[in-house]
């Protein structure tokens, strides 16, 4: 838009008044009142100024610029051209609030429009007017800012109380309690069909197997649609179901997408009930959990490599397949192969088959896992690999320590401009205090985040025992010597990070991958192995293992 300039003979103004329900009565505040002030503003000016019209708000809070008409008019007008200048009796008469304010005053200076208050002596044609203009500016650019930092920040502290932010969810109901806060309460029916998807999770079955069920039956989402894979997956991993209220794990999702994904994420104890239980909900995380290292073609079955082993050549992923081979007498045989997915996929230019035979290298991986964890100083090296993953988590946290010291640091500095605007301007104090309040919140909110931070990198300092890791993997070793196909596969994805081999030389390299919670997860498949198969355990316990 080309800028206008202003006329340098005479000036045409427009005045605004305003008046709440609440102030019909006060001395000072009707409408004719200020508009009579505002008169007599103009002819300060010696007949440069001209009153040309007055726009009027009776009975209207100034709370918002949306439902005035008369300020809605005014700020029309003003961007179509003509008005120099709009004068007021006071800032409160244009706002209530600070944004507000800025925003009008934004679109006034746009539009070379001058901006006159009567009583806090605030004239943009001055030199002291236009400085304070100017620091109201900056005030506004912060603000459009942290609008949604603002919002963020509320519904995070919402959360971390223990209240959803959310809309409408399956198996819920949305209402308000006795002290007024919007709660969950259980809605019985829809909970049915949540703890139905959350069984045959724990079953093994998957997301669109369970959704062509529900539909197939005639069950529909909250909003009356057909279930998809999606909405199952989105169902299965909430953990709202089981009590917890978990806020912000994407960021500025409009723009970032999942790229937006945060590692700080908030997970609390809701005020809602459950509708899981804490066992069902872990073992369906566990299977989903699972399920993410296995690709979904071979999530179950033989091939227990599938998704560890890795091609020599160009690190992609190797794929089973069979193939049958026919034998001198006659007879067949089915013989199985890992090969290089790239390869199967997009042909030589990108790499080989680098074929390996499926039995030859499941034997490798198995003896060099049972040679790895007999080791008498395997609990030494898992600790050491532990603290090193201990350790990078430190530095994740105290990078968002950094990040939060900074952004606390920006928020004091942003509370000593508005009182130094205040100290300037004593009349915007009504107007500055609720968005200074603001503020403080925040500034609170952060400082209880350190805190928390401060607490989660304490717990990385509690590692398990060396002793006690030598003997978990010690009884993981006696797995591995006598599971089924099924529980070997599910035990190599608990604590295998990849495999490499080398063909020629008949050599495996694993590489193993432990932390708390894997250590927790083969604690608690080695005493459900050790539960159900006592007998088998006293007869491996006597094998010895020779390399």
């Amino acid at each position: 838009m080309t800028e206008r300039q202003p006329s340098l003979s005479l000036k045409h103004a427009v005045g605004y008044v305003r008046v709440s329900t609440a102030e019909q009565a006060e001395e000072g505040f009707s409408i004719a009142a200020q508009e009579a002030r505002i008169r007599q503003e103009c002819e300060r000016y010696d007949g440069q100024m001209k009153l040309v019209h007055v726009y009027a708000d009776e009975g209207i809070s100034g709370k918002s610029i949306e439902k005035r008409p008369g300020m809605i008019r005014l700020l029309d007008d003003v961007k179509a051209g003509g008005i120099d200048a709009v004068i007021c009796w006071n800032i409160s008469r244009i706002a209530r609030n600070v944004a507000n304010l800025l925003e009008i005053i934004d679109i006034l200076e746009k539009n070379s429009v001058s901006f006159i208050s009567i009583t806090e002596k605030m004239d943009t044609q001055t030199p002291a007017g236009r400085l304070m203009l100017q620091i109201m500016a900056s005030m506004g650019e912060y603000e459009r800012n942290n609008i949604a930092e603002n919002v963020y920040l509320g519904s995070r502290r919402r959360a971390q109380e223990g209240w959803t932010n959310g809309g409408r969810v399956l198996g819920y109901d949305n209402v308000v309690d006795a002290d007024g806060n919007r709660t969950l309460t259980v809605n019985k029916s829809e909970a049915i069909i949540v703890r139905r998807i959350f069984r045959d999770a724990s079953l093994g079955k998957g997301y669109r197997s369970i959704a062509n069920a529900l539909n197939k039956e005639g069950y529909k989402t909250k909003r009356g649609n057909d279930f998809s894979s999606t909405a199952v997956k989105g169902i299965v991993s909430n953990p709202l179901y089981v009590g917890k209220v978990r806020y912000g794990e994407y960021r500025h999702w409009e723009k970032l997408r999942r790229k937006g994904k945060q590692e700080d994420v908030l997970l609390v104890n809701g005020k809602h009930p459950a509708i899981i239980d804490k066992n069902m909900w872990n073992d369906v995380a566990r299977l989903v959990r699972h399920r993410k290292k296995v690709p979904t073609w071979n999530a179950s079955g033989e091939n227990v490599l599938t998704g560890l082993l890795r091609c020599p050549e160009c690190g992609g992923p190797m794929a089973a397949s069979n193939t049958t081979n026919r034998l001198v007498d006659g007879t067949k045989r089915r013989i199985r192969y890992y090969s290089c997915a790239n390869f199967r996929n997009k042909g030589s230019a990108v790499c080989h088959a680098n074929s390996i035979r499926a039995d030859e290298a499941e034997e490798l991986v198995k003896m060099k896992l049972i040679q790895t964890l007999s080791l008498k100083d395997i609990g030494e090296s898992v600790l050491r690999q532990m603290r090193e993953n201990s350790q990078e988590r430190l530095s994740r946290i105290e990078r968002q320590q950094t990040a939060n010291l900074n952004n606390q640091d920006d928020l004091r500095h942003s509370l000593d401009k508005y009182h130094q605007l205040i100290r300037a301007n004593k009349e915007l104090e009504t107007a500055i205090l609720p968005r200074i309040e603001e503020i403080q919140d925040q500034l609170n909110d952060k400082q209880e985040e350190e805190l928390n931070l401060e607490k989660t990198k304490k717990s990385f300092v509690n590692l398990p025992n060396p002793r006690d890791i030598q003997e978990l993997l010690v009884v993981v070793a006696r797995l591995i010597r006598r599971a089924d196909k099924c529980s070997l596969k599910a035990l190599y994805q608990t604590f295998i990070a990849q495999i490499t081999f080398s063909r020629e030389k008949k050599l495996v390299w694993v590489q193993l991958e432990f932390d708390n919670e894997i250590v927790s997860q083969l604690k608690a498949q080695s005493k459900e192995a050790e539960s159900k198969a006592d007998s088998v355990f006293s007869f491996t316990k006597r094998i010895e293992f020779v390399v």
